[in-house]
């Protein structure tokens, strides 16, 4: 299930205070609660898959979920420091990578401790960010075909699922500036 607005809050504050321990937590958190992508899409953005206005995500489960998504204006400076500060290629270095190449194991792991200690069960987990988003786009009226779009969902119709290129660029930004985490 979704976590609200202010559990969102209460996971950063407490991901915030950990970050001189391990910041990447913080900037998966980050990127995940402004861009709606999957734990191991964010975690597989090589710095190349970076522009100055949007991410490629080029690995997903999905072939739907292949796609670009715009950067938000809150995550801007963050994304550009990580791109230009990186040492292995990865947008979020440091991470270790499974026997099968899988590099958000062991910092989902680290998410869930956090999560658990707060008092969160078990409906609660890091793809539920990935809910919240979706969650805020469609309280702000944004059609669904581009909070597909953005989030990497197959558009069900035959119009937009078959027929359309997909939302542009300008809309999945002005969809993207409002998800907004002040209450």
């Amino acid at each position: 299930e979704p976590f609200t607005i202010d559990e969102i809050n209460q996971l950063q504050a407490e991901i915030k205070k950990k970050s001189n321990i391990f910041p990447e937590l913080n900037h998966l958190f980050e990127i995940a609660k402004y861009t709606g992508a999957r734990i191991e899409e964010i975690c597989q953005i090589k710095t190349t898959d970076v522009a100055d206005k949007s991410i490629r995500i080029t690995n997903s489960k999905t072939q739907a979920g292949i796609r670009e998504v715009p950067i938000h204006s809150k995550i801007t400076s963050l994304i550009k420091n990580l791109k230009g500060v990186s040492k292995d290629t990865y947008l979020i270095g440091n991470l270790k990578t499974t026997r099968l190449g899988q590099r958000s194991a062991h910092i989902g792991k680290k998410f869930g401790r956090i999560k658990t200690r707060l008092g969160f069960g078990e409906t609660k987990v890091f793809h539920s960010i990935r809910k919240t988003v979706v969650t805020q786009l469609e309280q702000a009226s944004i059609p669904e075909a581009i909070t597909a779009d953005i989030v990497g969902h197959e558009k069900k119709t035959i119009t937009y699922g078959l027929y359309s290129g997909g939302s542009s660029m300008e809309q999945k930004i002005e969809a993207i500036e409002k998800i907004n985490y002040s209450k």
